[in-house]
């Protein structure tokens, strides 16, 4: 709003500020619309049928009873209109029919459809369950407490840290795995489009540190067959997986040690984590890549937050409302690459790239 005429604000802009404020308190309805359909399996009934389905069609497909196909028209009506499916009117097959609608998949289906490369539906429903929503309602109440306790709104809703709660909830646990894996494919594909197969020349072994059940590595262990793939991380993440040939789970504590390796790969793990925290996490990498006398390299996937001015919005929206996750969730934050420099400084590194990948994230390559 940048125009007042004698300091009275002028009625349209007032009409277009409520619209704009509307639109934002209604985008949480978008996203427990996106849930609904992930959870129902509305683009998995979808893609089998071959052919646009009818209302009565899919909800038969979801087991919807017939008393609820009015709600389920409706719930398909905000799922068109955001494009996650395709809602035409069909065709009458005589004069007396009555025109109904079909629903169909779209591109961006293929999102969230199980089974389909780059099914983020894990992810979603992660970032949607309730126990995650949960604690972004306590921001302002944290944000006015003078004291450091709790450390973050997640504490302060549930007692506990989202890791402290995985490793007593089984489903939550499942879940934040699942999530952590579904866009691995996705990931390593982009590294090779961008960098190369050079970008694992002459390693002869990899550790993938947090790397959970093993989205990233699984692709890239059938990708470089020649490579020693391990993941590392907590016993209860680990416990009762299997790995391949050239791919092993090793349970271990990121904080204390990381195996030895010719490099270590870090998903989405230092943004976190404070400052001082990552500090810690990239000097037990450093030691693992320059043990022995060898000197690998460590490599981040995360975001780098840039320039607002030479950033496009929705790559930068998607940025800043992560960080404000790592705010709500853990005691982390996206960092901009002045702060990733001093960090890498911090741990003992000496050289660093960036490579940023399609999308909002980054390949980061750090040399000792």
């Amino acid at each position: 709003m940048d125009s007042v005429d004698n300091g009275v604000t002028r009625e349209s802009e007032i009409v277009q500020a409520h619209a704009h404020l509307w639109t934002h308190a209604f985008n949480s309805i978008y996203s427990m619309s996106l849930k609904c359909a992930i959870d129902l399996g509305i683009p998995d009934a979808l893609h089998p049928h071959g052919h646009p389905m009818t209302l009565p069609e899919l909800a038969a497909a979801l087991s919807v009873p017939a008393s609820k196909a009015a709600f389920l028209s409706r719930l398909m009506a905000v799922l068109a209109q955001t494009g996650f499916v395709s809602q035409r009117k069909s065709a009458a097959k005589n004069d007396q029919e009555q025109l109904g609608l079909t629903y169909s998949l779209t591109p961006i289906s293929k999102a969230i459809r199980k089974g389909e490369p780059g099914d983020l539906s894990p992810m979603v429903s992660f970032i949607l369950d309730p126990i995650i929503q949960g604690p972004l309602h306590c921001l302002g109440e944290w944000l006015k407490s003078e004291s450091l306790s709790p450390h973050t709104p997640f504490v302060m809703k549930h007692g506990k840290s989202l890791w402290e709660y995985t490793a007593q909830d089984e489903g939550l646990n499942r879940s934040v795995n699942e999530a952590m894996a579904s866009d691995g494919p996705v990931i390593m594909k982009l590294m090779v489009e961008k960098r190369g197969r050079q970008l694992f020349q002459g390693l002869r072994t990899v550790v993938d540190v947090g790397g959970g059940v093993g989205g990233l590595v699984r692709e890239a262990a059938e990708a470089f067959p020649q490579v020693e793939w391990m993941v590392l991380d907590l016993p209860h993440v680990v416990a009762g997986l299997e790995g391949t040939r050239n791919l092993k789970f090793v349970s271990g504590d990121m904080f204390k040690a990381v195996p030895p390796a010719d490099a270590v790969l870090l998903k989405w793990i230092l943004h976190d984590w404070s400052d001082d925290e990552s500090t810690k996490i990239l000097k037990q990498c450093k030691a693992a890549v320059t043990s022995n006398g060898k000197k690998g390299k460590v490599m981040i996937i995360d975001i780098v937050i840039g320039d607002e001015s030479k950033e496009d919005g929705a790559s930068m929206g998607i940025k800043l409302c992560f960080d404000m996750m790592m705010m709500a969730i853990f005691a982390g934050k996206e960092r901009n690459e002045k702060e990733w420099a001093k960090l890498f400084q911090k741990a003992g590194f000496t050289e660093y790239r960036i490579t940023p990948l399609d999308g909002f994230r980054s390949l980061i390559e750090v040399y000792p």
